[in-house]
């Protein structure tokens, strides 16, 4: 993807994105719009090398507020394992021979993917009509389609990433018809209507009443995408919804079993950074900052996060705090700032003003991807050089970005990040699928991997729910689905439920992440195609760690030694199996 236009408007463009940034932030999505736009998310699929366990949890009652519409009653049946046979249960077990699209080495179906499902059996009956939206032969979703907003297309221009709605439709039912086509659905076959919002995603007003209408006239078993107050509505009235909104863990316990996320929840994070605070940089030196005297003395921490005047974002700030505690660690202080262009640089002075007086010796940033800006230049400024402790997520952690920040504080920057080292495009799994499938790449060139991951959570779920399907045997398919993707590196682990990987029941799917430095003087392409000097090196070539798995020794950043910026081929962990289209 290259870049069509000029510098100014890029620059332009970036400062359209902390113009709109607290109106976003307000509306919940969290910049992951701008992520599908500039970096598309990694896949969100799943497996493992426990290829047979799939067993369901309990299904415990509807919430008390939920009228939840179906046809029949099915409110006590459970979730399917991955021997589901023809209506009468059972694990698959005995002497029938194996499904056709059965990989006997594996135990998952043929699928060109290491996060393939396990097998199980077709039906011969599937229930009938089990639930809203779900008859015999259909399950019906609907798509939201958000109204057209001048600061994300100005940045879709300038980054040159500009899929039109026909390509980004056509590639959806791309993915739809594939996943029908290898996944089982019980003898039902997935249908999607769309609905445009009535009004901008900050109308909460407008987002309800579209959320009714799709309850009442359409009556879908399930939605794609929609700003929270649409998805808060749809879950009271009992509609399956998979929102790319990230969120705290609350959020989706309190709205079971009908709200998943694609990407890590927001207390996810925060487990992972503070772990990875308290084994590797808690009671240590900051060894790492600009400032000669500050690597003489033991780590301060002072947060900067973004909020809404409401403080939408303070409870997970206070979950942070909750697990520091647990490796005696604590912040220095902690600020928050709202995205207002017209006052950054005044609001920078004021910020970092308050961490330079208390000592600070290292800054957590979370926040939106144009502040850091503001806040490094100011820190040069002030004669501030603080080490810059990264939590991942929103591209601050992206070569784009860094290249825009004071050069001399970023080179100080390194931590945790989310993303992922990246092979090259054609083996990527969403790409390499859509050309199996199709013989093509997809059309929506910058966004496919982003349209790819409601459908594989969806079509995962049905999968595993068996044929009863319903909200609580939906949830409980992905809850058995066995952790995946393990010791991957250009991709992440995945796991829903309670498996051992997350304290809580994991509604959202991804568990890993890596860690990272900025090395500016490492020359390459940043993720819109731009050469230029600047990019993270990703330590130990990409490593990723689940919860838990954070060494206790020393950060190994700033050192190119085992460090890498990209892949020219799958490392052979990741390489995944390869089967003839199914005819």
């Amino acid at each position: 993807m290259k870049l069509s236009v000029t510098r100014e408007e890029v620059a332009a463009a970036r400062r359209e994105v902390w113009r709109g940034f607290a109106r976003y932030r307000a509306a919940g999505i969290s910049l992951v719009v701008l992520l599908a736009i500039i970096l598309a998310f990694p896949p969100a699929r799943s497996a493992s090398t426990r290829a047979g366990d799939t067993s369901s949890g309990p299904v415990g009652p509807a919430p008390a507020d939920i009228a939840a519409p179906r046809a029949t009653d099915s409110a006590t049946s459970g979730g399917s394992s991955a021997g589901a046979d023809d209506g009468e249960g059972g694990s698959g077990s005995g002497e029938r021979p194996l499904p056709a699209n059965c990989d006997p080495n594996t135990g998952r179906i043929k699928f060109p993917s290491v996060y393939a499902p396990p097998c199980v059996y077709p039906v011969v009956e599937n229930g009938g009509a089990t639930y809203q939206g779900v008859t015999g032969g259909e399950i019906k979703i609907v798509l939201y389609r958000a109204q057209p907003d001048p600061t994300v297309d100005s940045l879709i221009r300038a980054a040159g990433a500009a899929d039109t709605r026909e390509d980004i439709m056509a590639t959806y039912r791309v993915w739809l018809d594939m996943f029908q086509n290898n996944f089982e659905t019980y003898g039902r076959r997935v249908t999607l209507q769309t609905i445009d919002g009535s009004g901008p995603t900050d109308d909460d007003a407008a987002a309800r009443a579209d959320a009714i209408k799709v309850a009442t006239q359409i009556k879908p078993f399930a939605v794609f995408g929609g700003p929270p107050p649409f998805v808060d509505e749809l879950a009271r009235r009992g509609i399956v919804c998979i929102t790319q909104a990230q969120r705290p863990k609350e959020y989706f316990e309190e709205r079971a079993p009908f709200v998943y996320g694609t990407q890590m929840s927001s207390s996810q994070v925060f487990l992972q950074l503070a772990e990875y605070i308290g084994k590797r940089l808690w009671k240590k030196n900051a060894i790492h900052a600009g400032d000669a005297e500050f690597r003489s003395q033991k780590r301060k921490f002072g947060l900067i996060y973004s909020d809404t005047p409401e403080g939408i974002y303070r409870p997970g700030v206070a979950y942070f705090e909750k697990e520091l505690a647990r490796y005696g660690a604590k912040l220095t202080d902690k600020v928050s700032y709202e995205g207002d262009i017209n006052r950054a640089q005044e609001l920078a002075r004021v910020v970092v003003s308050r961490l330079k007086e208390k000592g600070i010796t290292s800054v957590l940033f979370s926040g939106d991807p144009v502040a850091p800006i503001f806040f490094t230049q100011e820190a040069t400024n002030q004669g501030w050089f603080p080490e810059w402790v990264l939590s991942g997520g929103t591209l601050v952690d992206t070569n784009f970005f860094g290249r825009t920040y004071d050069q001399r504080q970023w080179s100080r920057a390194f931590g945790m990040s989310q993303l992922w080292i990246r092979p090259p495009q054609e083996v990527n799994e969403p790409h390499y699928q859509h050309v199996w499938h199709t013989g093509s790449p997809p059309r929506a060139k910058a966004t496919y991997e982003i349209l790819y991951q409601e459908p594989l959570v969806l079509f995962t779920a049905i999968h595993m729910a068996g044929p009863n399907l319903n909200p609580r045997t939906f949830r409980d398919g992905l809850f058995s689905y066995p952790v995946s993707g393990k010791g991957l590196i250009t991709q992440l682990q995945r796991s829903f439920g309670r498996q051992g990987v997350w304290p809580f029941d994991d509604y959202t799917g991804f568990d890993t992440v890596t860690e990272v430095w900025w090395d500016p003087s490492s020359r390459g392409n940043d993720e819109v195609g731009n050469a230029g000097a600047g990019q993270f090196q990703f330590v130990d070539g990409g490593k990723r760690y689940a919860p838990g798995e954070w060494p206790t020794s020393d950060p190994k950043v700033f050192t190119r030694n085992g460090a890498r910026t990209s892949y020219d081929s799958l490392p052979p962990s990741d390489v995944y199996p390869k089967y003839p289209k199914p005819k």
